[in-house]
């Protein structure tokens, strides 16, 4: 994909995400309203990042917390969702935090017991992100759509009858250690309305009222226009006969963000690809002290400005890719990723100059090689050596799950070793970053990223990547670096993208070095098993495996039929005995 600047000149300003809302509560009825309801809009760049959250609350009447409950779970549920890490998706943070909220209530229920205190409370959510909205939902409050004039509930209301009508809630915030919330997203249009309420209010409404009152918003609503709207609504259903605390918050979808020319590739257009660089040149402030790598995709030199004592690594893109999109698309989130993980085995990186016309970053200065080039210099290291080095890698991957990121490029050449031993990881440009792939900005890839041979067949097949892509990818590596080999037989792009899992047929280790034992072949073999199915499922079990004998595993293992313990043998056994066979029919 390239880009053509007078088109992006010429087009129209992207319009961005505008949502409003207004809502109203009241007890009722009731002696207190016990319900709760917040809404947040962030600023411009953390409503990219993290999107627009309304969320409402009915406190359980039984409950003598109930009140207290509801307004917890409202705002922390907002504030804490907003410091989850940037690169995590939006389900895993807004899981994250209602398990977080279920937990806290359910053990001061329990540490109170003898005084009967209970936190109990529904809590509905939704998140709108870019041009998706994410729905989170617990107990018999409920989120519901107005969309051209039809109205619908998106959620299922979490309770039983009990004892002829009555009604028994059977999910709640605080109720059960273990919470089950139901989640799933839809795809929003502009004119969209979403109503969120308690059992108070929808219970005495038709679904008429409440589409003839959402039917005069109209095109362009405000805050306060929705905010009046909703204390009708709840009037209504108080003249209606509601008993209960009647709340409802409602929100409007004005604009949407529409993928033409996203702001990434505006970026990419204000700045320029820089030719090769030489040795005295001068970037920003920065000298070229020495050219450290060039290749087809990078350059990286090693740099320094007079004013900062150590020395950085300059990187910018090949002019081969200057409209690349997809590729300058990695080159920016790895600078954005690198400026957001701080561990020690894993680049640290910051942003070039921020009103700068060129497009580059600098990484830290890491001296030492390549694993590529220490497996040369080292053709048979021992097992500990090994698991050294495969133990800190885990702990860098580690890092990037936590972070929902997923590396996708893991090979020798993007490990750098130092003369200590310690590990780094580099270069990833190609890491897949939950949070960002979730905005519309995000270009499509068409091909799988990584290099070919440490590729996860799944990538490869479907384009899909995970941490068990990763594990794989490792397994490959470990493997490589006892043995200089690669596990199966190696592929040409168009064969690996036409394969299916029975095509990677795993080459015992013993092919290459009769000294490592039976239970390290296993457990290579399991890390790098093409479906990832039968793959190690964590970081933790591969790691284990790598440093003491899985007895009961490697026992399973010799008891397969050799078909599916060593293909590779048996078909050359096969093929041999066909071969005797043909000879002898030759020979009669």
């Amino acid at each position: 994909m390239s880009l053509n600047e007078n088109d992006v000149n010429q087009s129209k300003p992207l319009p961005n995400l505008v949502v409003r809302f207004g809502g109203y509560s009241c007890a009722g009825e009731k002696a207190e309203n016990q319900d709760a309801f917040s809404a947040f809009s962030p600023d411009n760049y953390e409503l990219n990042a993290k999107g627009f959250v309304a969320t409402l609350a009915d406190g359980v009447s039984s409950a003598n917390k109930a009140k207290e409950a509801a307004q917890l779970a409202v705002t922390q549920f907002i504030q804490d969702y907003y410091s989850t890490p940037e690169t995590w998706s939006t389900q895993k943070s807004a899981a994250k935090v209602m398990t977080s909220l279920n937990e806290w209530m359910f053990s001061k229920s329990e540490a109170f017991h003898s005084n009967n205190q209970q936190w109990l409370t529904t809590l509905s959510s939704l998140i709108i992100k870019s041009t998706t909205g994410y729905i989170f939902h617990v107990g018999d409050s409920r989120i519901s759509q107005f969309r051209n004039g039809q109205y619908s509930a998106l959620t299922r209301d979490h309770n039983r009858k009990h004892g002829g009508q009555h009604l028994v809630l059977t999910r709640a915030l605080g109720a059960d250690y273990r919470l089950k919330v139901d989640a799933h997203q839809i795809a929003l249009k502009v004119g969209d309305i979403y109503l969120l309420s308690c059992d108070g209010f929808h219970d005495f409404l038709s679904e008429q009222d409440i589409c003839q009152a959402l039917a005069e918003i109209g095109d362009k609503p405000s805050n306060n226009r929705l905010e009046a709207l909703s204390k009708n609504l709840v009037e209504t259903a108080l003249n209606n006969g509601s008993d209960d605390n009647v709340s409802c918050l409602l929100v409007a979808v004005e604009s949407l963000p529409v993928r033409q020319f996203s702001e990434l590739e505006r970026d990419l257009l204000n700045k320029r690809v820089l030719p090769a660089l030489d040795v005295g040149m001068k970037l920003d402030g920065y000298e070229v002290l020495k050219k450290i790598h060039e290749s087809t995709r990078s350059h990286l030199y090693l740099v320094q400005h007079k004013e900062e004592e150590t020395p950085l690594v300059l990187k910018v893109p090949s002019l081969n890719f200057s409209e690349d999109v997809i590729y300058l698309q990695g080159f920016m989130r790895e600078a954005w990723l690198g400026e957001r993980v701080n561990h020690k085995n894993i680049m640290k990186i910051k942003r070039g100059i921020e009103n700068s016309q060129y497009l580059y970053h600098f990484c830290e200065y890491i001296p030492g090689q390549t694993l590529s080039e220490w497996v040369f210099d080292n053709p048979k290291p021992s097992i500990s050596q090994i698991r050294d080095i495969i133990k800190q890698i885990i702990t860098a991957l580690r890092v990037f799950q936590r972070l929902d990121v997923v590396h996708r490029d893991l090979k020798p050449e993007n490990i750098m070793i130092d003369e200590f031993g310690k590990i780094t990881l580099i270069d990833y440009g190609t890491a897949l970053i939950a949070s960002l792939e979730e905005n519309a900005d995000s270009i499509d890839e068409e091909i799988p990223q990584g290099s070919l041979n440490y590729i996860a067949p799944e990538t490869l097949i479907s384009m899909k990547a995970d941490h068990h892509s990763d594990l794989f990818s490792l397994g490959v590596i470990a493997y490589q670096l006892l043995t200089g080999e690669l596990p199966f037989k190696p592929m040409t792009r168009n064969e690996a993208l036409s394969a299916d899992y029975e095509n990677w047929l795993y080459r015992p280790i013993k092919q290459y070095r009769d000294d490592i034992p039976l239970w390290l072949d296993f457990a290579l073999k399991k890390a790098t098993e093409p479906n990832p199915r039968a793959r190690y499922q964590a970081y933790s079990e591969f790691e284990a495996d790598i440093c003491k004998p899985n007895v009961s595993a490697v026992e399973e293992y010799k008891s397969l039929p050799i078909l599916q313990r060593d293909p590779v043998l048996f078909w050359q056994g096969m093929s041999f005995i066909f071969f005797i066979l043909f000879l002898v029919a030759l020979a009669n």
